[in-house]
């Protein structure tokens, strides 16, 4: 039997175009977001803003020097210059977007884009405190407290060499203040392959094959985060990646206590971003505003090893 030829189809022209409609999908696909730690870890001084102010100044201490003492003789006084560091808070930065009655009530109520869109600026605004805080690692250039190269993988030494050195600066790197912070391509990459760091003979866990790595190195917590810098301009760090081992006191880091009131819809989400929702009757529209107003600073200098690496890994 011959085939019909004349068959309703719903191609361009055909006979049941009109009749199968084009549907949007119950699903949405937002973007995909690191967790922020960053500003979980190093110190956050906000609270002492909270009854106003713009900066915070910390006193340093500057050790005492020693004399030997003789009989009859007067003790040799100190006088050592105090220092300060200045946390100074103003960087203010918003995201906002305003959706008319008319679009909002076009818009798929499935999909709950508003809610969505306030999130996501909010985690864009949050998420460029975390990279202010990672733009200071690129600051720790004591050359005794510098590891690594541009050109070679973090190796099992460098990460004992760390230790080391912030041991014998008196830094304490045993009780919960102290982590790695490592770019994922370092610790997953490069760390990763080091057999002494994962091998079940030599760690008791399956850490390539396990669910969840254990994020810890020689008893140390590891943070892993993208906003870990490529440093630039400095010698031997153009294109390094800028990993760290660290003391949270290494970095402060402040944000303002901004108002919510005047009749405007809004709370105070994770690391004191602001958001803000108010109707605006001129435009019949509902703005979302999202903000925040932070300072970061580095802290003490000596409170870091700075661990360079490649920026993906050796061989890759």
């Amino acid at each position: 039997m011959a085939l019909p030829t004349n068959t309703m189809t719903a191609g361009v022209g055909g006979a049941l175009t009109a009749d199968i409609p084009l549907l949007w999908g119950a699903k949405i696909n937002d973007y995909f977001r690191y967790n922020l730690s960053l500003a979980q870890f190093f110190i956050d001084r906000s609270d002492e803003l909270a009854d106003g102010g713009s900066d915070i100044y910390t006193p340093t201490i500057v050790a005492m020097d020693i004399a030997t003492k003789s009989n009859a003789t007067a003790v040799t006084l100190n006088n050592p210059i105090q220092t300060k560091i200045t946390l100074t808070v103003s960087t203010w930065k918003e995201s906002s977007f305003l959706i008319e009655d008319r679009e909002m009530a076009q818009l798929k109520k499935s999909y709950y884009l508003q809610q969505k869109f306030a999130r996501s600026a909010a985690w864009e605004v949050a998420q460029d405190l975390d990279d202010a805080i990672a733009a200071q690692f690129t600051n720790f250039t004591l050359a005794a407290q510098i590891l690594g190269l541009a050109s070679s993988n973090v190796v099992d030494s460098t990460l004992s060499a760390a230790i080391a050195i912030l041991e014998t600066a008196g830094v304490p790197v045993y009780g919960g203040d102290t982590a790695w912070v490592f770019h994922p391509n370092t610790f997953y990459r490069q760390i990763g392959s080091v057999d002494k760091l994962t091998l079940w003979q030599n760690t008791q866990t399956e850490f390539p094959r396990s669910k969840a790595p254990t994020r810890g190195l020689y008893g140390i917590p590891v943070i892993v985060s993208p906003a870990v810098p490529l440093g630039a301009g400095a010698v031997g760090e153009n294109s390094a990646r800028l990993n760290l081992l660290a003391y949270n006191d290494a970095i402060h880091w402040a944000r303002l206590s901004m108002p919510v009131g005047n009749g405007v819809k809004g709370y105070v989400g994770s690391e004191g971003v602001r958001i803000q929702e108010s109707y605006l009757q001129q435009y019949l529209g509902t703005l979302i505003s999202v903000d925040l107003c932070y300072g970061v600073v580095q802290n003490r200098t000596d409170a870091a090893v700075k661990i360079r690496s490649h920026s993906l890994a050796v061989g890759l």
